[in-house]
């Protein structure tokens, strides 16, 4: 292959987050003789070399500028890894993801005193998820209730069982965990959840995610247009935020 000094290939990128066709029209504008045909091992030698990263499909950035950015991992509580091996367990063949309140308190300015589990289960599951979970959790386990149920009913670690929206976002190796990308919608998009969190916190959310995780934006607004929410989220951003998001969305 050619010669490439990508440092210069780099900078006659001007995008934040570009795409196999950015870099190969930078390579082909650089250098004469620039064969397609060389583009993958040119990305490959580049990831290799630490001087781009891979953030989605066909989505890559500089390294410098996630380089203090790590892959968000929630921890769950003990008792939302018991309701996990419980209802998988029963139900070994459906679908569902768990996800819970408390974890927005790392980017929450009030934080939440209760915690909640959602159970987010395949279309027609969601009423053998319920029957399945054993007699100690009657009265904790409320199915896909409304605002006001939950306000009349909920406990501490009150388990919320909802249906998973077809193309969530999902982590491969981790099937039962909801990734950042679909916590980010779910605050627009539950309403359950919205009743739970002030909004004013939301800017404060989103600014403290992207600031310290990395966020698959294509991921995330292509959920988001599942619920019907990518306006409203990408308004939010433009109007209340720092963030830039990439054009392509």
């Amino acid at each position: 292959m050619i010669f490439i000094n990508t440092e210069i290939l780099l900078n006659d990128i001007k995008k934040d987050i570009f795409s196999r066709q950015d870099i190969i029209e930078a390579a082909t504008a650089e250098i004469n003789g620039f064969k397609t045909t060389d583009i993958r091992n040119l990305i490959e030698d580049m990831i290799n070399r630490g001087e781009i990263c891979r953030v989605a499909h066909n989505r890559y950035v500089r390294s410098a500028d996630v380089s203090n950015k790590s892959e968000y991992k929630p921890v769950f509580s003990e008792e939302a890894l018991k309701v996990i091996n419980v209802v998988a367990k029963a139900n070994p063949y459906t679908d569902f993801q768990v996800w819970e309140l408390s974890w927005f308190n790392e980017f929450l300015i009030h934080l939440v005193a209760r915690n909640i589990i959602f159970i987010d289960v395949e279309s027609g599951g969601c009423e053998f998820v319920y029957s399945s979970l054993p007699d100690e959790y009657l009265g904790k386990v409320l199915l896909l209730p409304n605002a006001k149920e939950l306000q009349y009913y909920s406990k501490p670690d009150t388990i919320i069982i909802e249906k998973l929206i077809s193309e969530s976002p999902n982590i491969k190796g981790r099937p039962h965990e909801a990734p950042i990308e679909k916590l980010l919608v779910e605050l627009f998009a539950n309403k359950i959840l919205r009743t739970m969190l002030s909004q004013g916190d939301y800017a404060n959310i989103l600014e403290t995610v992207f600031s310290k995780y990395l966020v698959d934006e294509l991921k995330l607004f292509r959920y988001a247009n599942r619920r019907n929410k990518k306006d409203e989220i990408i308004h939010f951003i433009n109007e209340n935020t720092n963030i830039r998001i990439m054009k392509e969305v």
